[in-house]
């Protein structure tokens, strides 16, 4: 097992600072367009990716983030009328509920998805070439592997 060193502390750091500064700009950028956070049109990108309908905690697993933490978000997206929730019939667990997107939402993530897009273009992708890109995968795999996480990062 590699060592914990000054290097690698520096890289972990340095990785840790650039996605935080990238996904500023992005949500920068979707601020600007349509007057939304990122983590909001992570959550309509989510259920798209999702099949458009899926419990809180697949989008929190979806997410990588704790299922609590999307609770508010819920609720901002539903008063806007972007998402839906569904209460299911669940004979084990009566308070099961589903998000769907309305009509709206998957409107909504599909204009907003262009700026989305354009904004991880000129933060990210523009930067790296088709080798360092199949690097940083290799690295990916490699940490997801590791870790021993079920599902793969969603493309």
């Amino acid at each position: 097992m590699a060592r914990l060193d000054a290097s690698r502390i520096g890289v972990w750091r340095g990785l840790q600072a650039m996605a935080g500064e990238i996904g500023r700009g992005i949500d920068d950028e979707l601020r600007a367009d349509w007057d939304i956070q990122l983590g909001w049109f992570d959550v309509l990108a989510s259920l798209q990716r999702l099949g458009g309908r899926a419990r809180p905690f697949d989008v929190a697993a979806d997410l990588r983030i704790p299922p609590s933490s999307l609770s508010r978000r819920f609720d901002r997206l539903e008063e806007e009328g972007w998402i839906a929730r569904h209460h299911r019939i669940d004979d084990a667990d009566h308070r099961a509920i589903e998000i769907e997107l309305t009509r709206t939402g998957r409107r909504l993530w599909r204009e907003m998805n262009v700026s989305y897009r354009r904004a991880l273009q000129a933060q990210f992708a523009r930067h790296l070439d088709d080798s360092e890109i199949a690097d940083l995968r290799r690295v990916l795999d490699q940490l997801i592997l590791e870790r021993g996480a079920i599902e793969p990062i969603i493309e």
